[in-house]
């Protein structure tokens, strides 16, 4: 949008055709000079002559662009800010002048001395608001640079990626003013034009706006380049991968790029998602690791399992895959509704604050807010359409005012991981079929239910009944989870009772057979013996009874599970050993590993119970037994 007073100055001379400059000056309370330098400053931006000018007739609008005059007007909320203008305007003057002069601008620029200083301070504040940095400062009256080369185009690079996402009409205009020639606009479509056929030789595409900003950053280094402003060649290798590929494509194609421009523009590429119809972008180690570790403090903290839909989850690892590129590199989204959705999606926003700690512990950098709001649409539409809460029934023959209490604590407290199905008294529990209850919550400390978790009170709740039923939710849920992985990983058919004496080479040879005749692995010698070295110098009981043997070099075609109950025990360091749960491991992150390691290392803690689970005389025995093992907390 215009400022106020260009507003006003184009308003008057399109109401007072022929006004001269000394009558809009006493309007508006300003210099004549200023009235000039007004015009002449939006003459230039828009780089056409909207206002003309005579010393007979004064100032008319020039009627062959009356259409950019009514859309500036009536649309001046949908426009750039003039201002902005000419903050990129100095910076670009500033950036391809050398030892540029606040006399040097006042001169380029048709400014007062004065007015260049005030603008000065606004660029300055600029810069470090939007951006954080100081790309120059005043010596003596000469704006002298303070950033690296590479530091300079990694700056422009990321304001010509904001005014792309904010207003695309506007690209250009910038690049106008960045890089203070309007001759880049000739060959701004042969860049794009280039990118193109490169991409499609790969058989990948970029969005339109993606790739117009990447089209501008290469047109940034061409410009810097052919005005001998250079980057070192430091000699960093890139990855060997598609975007590495693109880059020495163009970069082999274009006199303009060198070899020094491959690591900044693949820094900005590597941020951009490339898509191709039959491909879906790499999700890297690292990524899987910080998403892991997001969702279990995430459960930790809220008994909210964000990996419930896979298709959601899938979706949101994708976008913390591009989310973690940007803020490495340092080219983060910015949201301009980031206030809208902290206020709207107050909570989603609060558990995707969760991830900032987890980036800043690996590679000391903090996720914007920006960013952040990103991130909480997803995990607003989980909670919205995708979270399972827990089916809950309220016990209480109490009156009307106490079960209202009561539902309103539990809604304020718990909306997010409970959904009341019934409140009822005691006696309609008797006849109610609880099969699908997760929780029944009372205010009757004297009720216990065989199947269903039961959450007792003796009186109205108090702040520590929040932890407790916190607590007992999150239990829950974690047995829901076991179960899951239980169902996923160790069905009956994996089973086999071993009702006579079989020493461990011969067992373990039995068990990896079965895996590789199931599809797990590949090479049964090859893992069978990894195995068994692993066993001979790093032992893998779990107690006295039961041990849980995994290969150390050897990865599976798919994870996998064997388990051996053996009726006779074996000897193996010191433990007479009846339960062999055999893995075959994918090499992969697989938290559900973690936990289903959390869940024998209960089993056999658990005395009464592991003396069960050993007494199971067939695999349906072995499996119900199983399953009837809960979690503690």
């Amino acid at each position: 949008m215009l400022t106020a007073r260009q507003l006003k100055i184009i308003k008057l001379i399109m109401n007072n055709p022929g006004i001269h400059g000394k009558e809009i000056s006493e309007n508006l309370n300003v210099s004549t000079r200023t009235i000039r330098n007004e015009i002449t400053f939006m003459n230039d931006v828009t780089n056409c002559i909207l206002i003309r000018s005579s010393t007979k007739q004064g100032y008319m609008i020039n009627d062959e662009h009356l259409d950019i005059i009514h859309n500036i007007v009536n649309q001046d909320n949908e426009n750039m800010d003039l201002a902005v203008y000419r903050i990129y305007k100095i910076i670009g003057k500033i950036l391809f002048f050398e030892d540029c002069s606040i006399y040097d601008l006042s001169e380029l620029l048709g400014l007062s001395d004065s007015v260049i200083r005030k603008e000065i301070n606004k660029v300055i504040q600029f810069l470090l608001k939007n951006y954080n940095v100081e790309l120059f400062k005043l010596k003596k009256d000469e704006c002298v640079i303070l950033l690296e080369e590479s530091e300079i185009r990694e700056l422009l690079f990321k304001i010509v990626k904001d005014m792309a996402l904010e207003n695309p009409d506007a690209l250009m205009d910038i690049l106008y003013m960045l890089l203070s020639d309007s001759w880049v606009m000739k060959y701004y479509k042969s860049t794009k034009e280039d990118v193109i056929k490169i991409m499609n030789g790969e058989q990948v595409y970029l969005s339109e706006t993606d790739l117009s900003i990447f089209a501008a950053c290469i047109l940034i280094c061409r410009v810097r380049n052919l005005n001998g402003y250079n980057l070192e060649d430091n000699q960093i290798s890139s990855p060997d991968d598609l975007y590495t590929r693109v880059i020495t494509k163009l970069c082999m194609q274009s006199s303009y790029l060198e070899q020094a421009d491959n690591p900044i523009l693949y820094n900005l590429l590597h941020t951009f998602k490339m898509k191709s119809t039959d491909e879906v972008p790499e999700i890297t180690d690292f990524t899987m690791l910080v998403f892991d570790e997001f969702c279990n403090e995430v459960f930790d903290k809220y008994s909210i399992n964000l990996k419930e839909s896979e298709a959601l989850s899938s979706k949101m690892l994708l976008h913390i895959e591009f989310m973690n590129r940007r803020v490495i590199g340092g080219y983060e989204l910015k949201n301009p509704i980031v206030d809208d959705v902290k206020t709207k999606f107050p909570f989603a926003f609060e558990i995707s604050m969760m991830i900032v700690p987890i980036l800043f512990k690996y590679k000391r950098v903090y996720v914007t807010e920006d960013e952040i709001s990103y991130l909480t649409v997803y995990v607003a539409q989980f909670l919205e359409n995708e979270n399972v809460k827990l089916k809950t029934i309220v016990i209480t023959s109490q009156r009307h005012s106490v079960k209202q209490l009561l539902t309103q604590w539990l809604e304020m407290y718990f909306k997010n991981q409970i959904v009341i199905v019934d409140i009822i008294n005691k006696e309609a529990l008797k006849k109610m079929d609880l099969t699908s209850i997760d929780l029944v919550i009372t205010l009757d400390s004297f009720l216990i239910l065989k199947d269903v978790e039961v959450f007792s009170m003796d009186k109205l709740p108090e702040i520590k009944d929040i932890e407790r039923l916190n607590s007992m939710i999150h239990m829950i849920r974690m047995n829901k989870r076991v179960s899951k992985i239980l169902d996923c990983y160790i069905q009956k058919e994996h089973v086999k009772v071993y009702p006579d004496t079989t020493e461990l080479p011969e067992l373990l040879q039995d068990m990896s057979k079965k895996l590789h005749d199931s599809g797990f692995i590949s090479d049964t010698k090859g893992f069978y013996e990894d195995v068994l070295l692993r066993e001979k110098n790093y032992p893998t009981n779990l107690g006295s009874r039961m041990m849980v043997p995994h290969a150390l070099f050897t990865f599976a075609d798919k994870t996998g599970i064997e388990v051996a109950l053996l009726k006779k025990p074996f000897e193996h360091h010191g433990n007479q050993v009846q339960l062999v749960f055999l893995l075959a491991l994918e090499k992969k992150r697989n938290d559900e590993m973690n936990l289903l390691f959390q869940f024998f290392n209960q089993i056999v803690s658990h005395k009464k119970y592991m003396h069960q689970l050993l007494q199971s005389e067939d695999s349906d025995a072995f499996i119900k037994n199983l399953y009837s093992f809960k979690l503690l907390e």
